[in-house]
């Protein structure tokens, strides 16, 4: 198992607040080496923790020994190691610490701001570092700051695939061979490793250097994700002593989110990537706590339409804009009338779109569909009208049950699929994995129908049945395939 050093620190100075098992090879709290200054108009959510009793003298620079995230005006997101003393597991009082905003821990006119509450997630394990993650309640507002959105569940994979750009900033130690903190926080551009670096024990190529991989009793893909970077002149670029707590951000603009916590590493910009709390994976306890930002969708979702016979099948994927929806709803309209048939869906956890079948149209007749997403804070603005006109393609059978078999191997049971007039030329059922490729299919020819050779992970499958008009899809079925 891996412990996290909780090491506060300051430009200058290091105090080691945690032993070490016997028999564990020490690892460090990590910091960004090999990056560049940081501007704060670029990360203004960036926060500094402060220690109380450095503050007035020698100053926030001396003083910090953690960094954070501001993701609501009233919170900031850390690392549980940060807060959590790592002898006893006493969670440090809310008193005795700060948060500091700024670029520059030396400016005369640097901002500090009080912490009237420290949560910490209760599956937090000092000795395993895993779920990483506390949120602090600011003792007043910050409103004149952007703050930066966790990542969820739902976003994250456009986020954390293999080769993602991401980037990690602090004010951690810039030397593998001493101590030299600098006073403006450093930038670092890293890259998210496979979770077979993350737990799997697996090497892995960056940039032309190679990476070695933390074995699943080091590390755990479920609740960490890795990351490491290379300059042009072959230099690694990792975070270090200062950095632990800090943000590690995917995207940019309003897509920008907070994809990981500085965590823990093996030493810093060495042969290990850097090991970072996956914010996905604790987006359940930080919501909780209160600091997932919450208004009203901004952007229309993006939908796509198949038309069918009598009706329409409409999926609907969120907009990124930091929002959280928790219904979608489609109105089909025939221009000639004035009719609607609406349809509704809700967001799926795990991440596919969201589907749901407008019925009762009329074959051959043209019609708009527009759809918006909405939360209990309104909302989101209308898409475009999306014109279609239902065909008589066959109806088709729905998934009423999965069996799975071992080996890969899942046994689904099927209605019977209406051909409409035209005789149906195929049956099959499709299944796609929610996240990645590698659809797996098999023909229907009965009502029970075994897909194969599918994998350990979770899919979404269809019936689709064609004809000479074309073909429908079901409604989808979750299916999670396990080892």
């Amino acid at each position: 198992m891996v412990v996290a050093l909780t090491l506060a620190m300051g430009a200058g100075t290091v105090e080691s607040a945690s032993a070490q098992p016997s028999g564990q090879r020490s690892l460090t709290t990590p910091r960004v080496i090999n990056g560049g200054p940081g501007n704060s108009t670029d990360y203004p959510y960036l926060v500094s923790l402060l220690l109380g009793d450095r503050i007035p003298n020698p100053g926030p620079f001396q003083a910090q020994f953690c960094g954070g995230t501001l993701t609501t005006p009233t919170t900031v997101v850390t690392a549980a190691h940060c807060v959590v003393d790592q002898n006893n597991g006493v969670i440090r009082n809310p008193g005795s610490f700060y948060v500091g905003f700024g670029s520059d821990l030396k400016a005369p006119d640097y901002r500090i701001v009080g912490i009237t509450n420290v949560s910490v997630n209760p599956d937090y394990s000092r000795r395993a570092s895993s779920n990483d993650v506390a949120v602090l309640t600011l003792a007043q507002p910050v409103t004149d700051i952007p703050t930066l959105p966790p990542l969820s569940p739902a976003e994250a994979g456009g986020y954390t695939a293999t080769g993602q750009p991401v980037r990690v900033v602090g004010w951690g130690n810039t030397s593998t061979t001493g101590n030299s903190f600098p006073a403006v926080f450093q930038v670092g551009d890293l890259a998210v490793f496979p979770d077979s670096v993350c737990g799997g024990g697996e090497a892995f190529i960056w940039n032309g250097l190679t990476f070695r991989g933390f074995s699943p009793a080091e590390a755990n893909p479920a609740s960490m994700l890795c990351a490491g970077g290379v300059t042009p002149d072959s230099r690694r670029i990792d975070s270090c002593q200062g950095d632990s707590g800090g943000p590690l951000v995917g995207g940019s603009g309003p897509a920008a989110r907070l994809v990981g916590i500085v965590s823990w590493g093996n030493d810093c910009a060495n042969e290990f990537p850097g090991v970072y709390t996956r914010v996905a994976a604790e987006y359940d306890f930080i919501k909780a706590a209160g600091a997932v930002p919450d208004s009203a969708p901004r952007v229309a979702p993006t939908i796509v339409v198949q038309p069918q016979s009598g009706a329409a099948r409409i999926s609907f994927v969120a907009a990124i804009d930091g929002s959280e929806p928790t219904a979608f709803a489609a109105t089909v309209l025939d221009p000639a009338t004035g009719q609607a048939v609406n349809c509704f869906a809700q967001p799926r956890k795990d991440g596919a779109p969201a589907v749901c079948i407008a019925s009762g149209l009329t074959n051959g007749t043209s019609y708009q569909v527009t759809a918006i997403a909405g939360n209990g804070f309104g909302n989101s603005p209308p898409t475009a009208p999306y014109g279609f006109v239902p065909q008589a393609v066959p109806t088709p059978g729905r998934i009423t049950k999965s069996t799975q078999l071992g080996g890969g191997k899942v046994q689904f049971r099927v209605t019977s699929s209406r051909p409409n007039g035209s005789p149906i030329l195929t049956q099959r059922i499709i299944c796609n994995p929610v996240a990645g490729r590698g659809a797996r299919t098999s023909a229907i020819t009965g009502k029970d129908v075994t897909v194969r050779r599918m994998a350990a992970t979770s899919y979404t499958c269809v019936v689709r049945a064609r004809n000479a008009l074309g073909f429908a899809d079901s409604l989808p079925f979750p299916v999670k395939v396990a080892k």
